[in-house]
């Protein structure tokens, strides 16, 4: 039989999608008072994959992926959805005006192995883990670096995604060591 083990901490990023610049700072700012500092992020890179969040959000959308410097537990990530939920609604707030919804938050982590991305959306290839969240492997890592899945979303598959989160993972590797040693 096999016993249970107590996860290792993994490495949380955010996904911002928004409308403008400043939007985009008052997301990373926002998301730093809650989990910390922002240690690296990617370069801004112009969100035209799909049309999806046209009708919320208007056209013209930017990308940004951000790392948090403090590893934490796996087992946080619906909770981290539901505060980047509450978010966008706070961060709206600030942007009178805007399109009905003018700030796109997607938490996930990073691990050795695996980039996981947090959903309130269920499809086949997603885990249901409370409240209304569900998880999704967006990449896995391989011999010659992160690999997507026939389900990866296309942003996730550019340089710019595959670039940051190898950087995410350099980082989360020489952080391990410290963090496993504290559990």
């Amino acid at each position: 039989m096999a016993l249970p083990n107590q996860p290792l901490p993994v490495l949380r990023f955010a996904g911002i999608i928004a409308g403008n610049d400043a939007m985009l700072a008052a997301a990373r700012q926002h998301l730093s008072q809650w989990y910390g500092p922002i240690d690296d992020q990617s370069e801004i890179i112009d969100f035209n994959f799909t049309a999806y969040y046209e009708d919320q959000m208007g056209t013209g959308l930017l990308r940004q992926w951000v790392r948090f410097a403090t590893l934490c537990q796996p087992q946080l990530l619906a909770k981290c959805k539901l505060e980047t939920n509450k978010a966008e609604v706070l961060l709206a707030g600030q942007f009178p005006g805007a399109a009905q919804r003018p700030i796109n938050i997607d938490p996930g982590y990073v691990s050795r192995t695996k980039v996981i991305l947090a959903t309130t959306k269920d499809h086949s290839h997603r885990v249901y883990l409370g409240e209304g969240i569900f998880a999704e492997v967006t990449l896995h890592w391989t011999a010659t670096g992160w690999a997507p899945w026939p389900w990866t979303y296309a942003d996730y598959r550019t340089p710019t995604a595959q670039e940051f989160f190898l950087r995410c993972r350099d980082a989360y590797v020489k952080q391990l060591p410290a963090a496993a040693g504290a559990l």
